[in-house]
């Protein structure tokens, strides 16, 4: 499921992603990134993606600035709260780290490439948050999930 940003869009998710890092680091709130990506760059990134499945589903973007740690990006319409997970790697997993976000029931896989995002698959917290999907990519351990392993995008509706 493929998503167009256009360039206002792309400016305003740069903006709010550097301003959501900024926030964070100033409120001493961990970073707890999978990868060995640059924080600034990685908050832009998820923006993106949030941004992106928000736009799909004809939800409004959560642009708050508060710092915040083990909270939903979001909630569809019939109240399932909802985490973007976005990377750059096209054979990208869907990924959560070991730290439990109960305020969260799905999570969704976005793939960004430029202004164009790619929302590749879903899956349940209790179908990510398994011990066969323990990995170390170098940073510790945390929960991933292949791409073979997602639920179709197809199979949330605009009325959830």
């Amino acid at each position: 499921m493929i998503v167009t940003l256009n360039p206002d869009e792309i400016l305003l998710c740069q903006m709010a992603g550097r301003m959501r890092s900024l926030i964070a680091r100033t409120a001493s709130i961990t970073d707890v990134k999978m990868g060995n990506q640059d924080g600034i760059e990685a908050d832009i990134m998820g923006m993106m993606g949030e941004y992106a499945f928000a736009k799909r589903f004809n939800l409004f973007p959560d642009f708050g600035l508060s710092p915040r740690s083990c909270s939903a990006d979001g909630k569809l319409r019939d109240g399932t709260a909802y985490d973007v997970k976005t990377t750059h790697y096209k054979t990208g997993r869907l990924l959560c780290t070991l730290k439990e976000n109960r305020d969260v029931n799905i999570y969704i896989l976005a793939i960004a490439d430029k202004n164009t995002i790619n929302l590749v698959g879903w899956a349940g917290g209790a179908q990510l948050r398994q011990e066969e999907n323990l990995i170390d990519l170098g940073h510790g351990k945390g929960y991933a999930l292949t791409q073979d392993k997602l639920r179709s995008m197809d199979e949330l509706s605009y009325d959830r």
